[in-house]
């Protein structure tokens, strides 16, 4: 039998004890954590004890936890402009790399990343949870069985209403530019690769106005998107951190699509999941599983699937170039703002 996959954990906070370890403990026969690194000692000795690590397999340098633990893979969780910087080590080491979103703060660094990943020949991928939860699972297999169609129309939006102390950028780095923070990194990222998922079809054209509306910092709290795809279909995000998007019966977050025959709508994230019919004119709620645990959210089963791929030798279910094509989409939508203008990305044959 394929042994577990020895991972090492760069970054022990809070995403990776709420979100990170429930996934691994539910798989202990695809992956077992066995070194770990983070510089606040209360975050190593918090995750060492809830996941069995010993002490001296504890570090406060990742680097010296690449340079003397025996690892098959690391798991990148630290803030947004630390993650470039740490899988272009780790690639170098040889490992392979599970990093979380945005691979980079900026495309260059990006590239810079995969050609890294290239010379060490080690996997590498991002976390893309919410495409693995079960309403975004469940509405990918609909409309690969036709449910609405040729698209020609998506949106999406993630609206949430931030108090002043959670966009304090003294104390929250997601608040903060030179940590790779805001609105349309944090938030967006999302729902950009869950609505083009859903559409079929990548982006193409981006048009779009990334702002700072609400709080008194220097990342974008509000960003919106209009997106045109290779297929012909159009589609929208909306981001806000400072909009009460989930009150008065709404949900905050959306993504679906309308096609020739009829559309699919995932609510929450993956945790709701509407049917439309054309012919009928009329929503049906799809019936899903009981609300999953943790180790059966999106993280849970995206850590299944991509350690199930990396002990079986196989590529991992999102590659680095995917990642890579939801961050350009990002830093066309900025560019977009600069100029005033649509921005074109490159045709996937040209990717």
């Amino acid at each position: 039998m394929q042994r577990p996959v020895r991972l090492g954990l760069i970054g022990c906070g809070g995403i990776v004890r709420l979100n990170h370890a429930p996934g691994y403990r539910a798989i202990p026969e695809l992956v077992r954590v066995t070194a770990l690194a983070d510089p606040a000692g209360d975050n190593l000795r918090r995750m060492g004890e809830l996941l069995a690590v010993p002490p001296d397999l504890r570090y406060a340098d990742y680097r010296e936890m690449l340079e003397r633990a025996e690892l098959d893979a690391v798991t990148i969780a630290t803030p947004h402009h630390m993650h470039a910087e740490q899988a272009i080590d780790a690639a170098a080491a040889g490992v392979a790399v599970v990093s979380e979103k945005p691979m980079a703060t900026s495309v260059e660094q990006a590239q810079e990343v995969l050609a890294a990943v290239r010379r060490g020949g080690a996997p590498y991928t991002v976390v893309h949870n919410f495409l693995f939860t079960p309403g975004m699972e469940r509405a990918r297999a609909l409309l690969a069985d036709g449910a609405a169609g040729t698209p020609f129309f998506g949106r999406a939006k993630s609206l949430f209403n931030k108090t002043d102390d959670q966009a304090d950028p003294n104390t929250v780095w997601r608040a903060s530019r030179a940590a790779g923070g805001g609105a349309i990194n944090d938030t967006a990222y999302h729902e950009i690769y869950l609505l083009e998922s859903l559409v079929g079809s990548p982006v193409r054209y981006v048009e779009a106005r990334v702002a700072t509306q609400h709080f008194a910092f220097d990342v974008d709290d509000l960003a919106l998107l209009l997106l045109e795809h290779e297929g012909g279909a159009l589609s929208t995000v909306a981001t806000s951190w400072c909009v009460p998007g989930g009150d008065a019966g709404e949900s905050a977050n959306l993504a679906e699509v309308h096609g020739s025959t009829g559309g699919v709508r995932v609510m929450r994230r993956g945790r709701g999941l509407w049917r439309y019919a054309r012919s009928a004119r009329q929503w049906q709620e799809v019936a899903l599983e009981p609300r999953p645990t943790q180790a059966e959210s999106g993280h849970g089963r995206y850590f299944a699937a991509t350690f199930d791929a990396l002990a079986r030798g196989a590529p991992p279910p999102i590659s680095g170039e995917s990642a890579l094509h939801n961050l350009r989409i990002v830093a066309a939508a900025r560019r977009a703002t600069a100029e005033r203008r649509a921005v074109e990305l490159p045709a996937a044959a040209d990717r």
